[in-house]
């Protein structure tokens, strides 16, 4: 589950190659775009190979993802305050991994503000899976 961690792997090969190395994994891509279901299926079609350039890409990711953080499961909605869980506690990594201009917008700085809401149930807490 999560095999672009919830966006934050870019490289839609080098997680293919990676993950095709395991006879007994099926990665659930989470696919919500009719453009990423036809470059997964152009990848089934046509594998890329595991070498070198694909292992530095990886390194790379794994450098910047390491350790706990957030895949965007959201196990941890709803928030009885209202905040987008998800988002909000990966948006440093999303604003360095992917294309930032939309959250600089702001409707989506207003979303932001709303972790000043918090009421600290901890529900979010209670349900990461992390």
């Amino acid at each position: 589950m999560k095999a672009m961690s919830g966006g934050l792997i870019t490289n839609t090969a080098s997680t293919f190659a990676f993950l095709r190395q395991f006879d007994n994994l099926v990665p659930i891509w989470g696919i919500q775009r009719m453009k990423e279901l036809e470059q997964f299926i152009a990848l089934e079609k046509n594998p890329p190979r595991l070498d070198e350039q694909m292992w530095e890409v990886i390194k790379k990711d794994r450098e910047e993802l390491s350790g706990d953080f957030c895949r965007g499961c959201g196990y941890c909605l709803p928030c009885p305050a209202g905040i987008d869980i998800p988002n909000q506690a990966r948006i440093s990594l999303m604003m360095n991994r992917s294309p930032y201009e939309e959250y600089l917008e702001d409707s989506y700085k207003e979303k932001m503000d709303l972790i000043n809401n918090c009421i600290n149930c901890g529900h979010c807490k209670d349900n990461c899976p992390i």
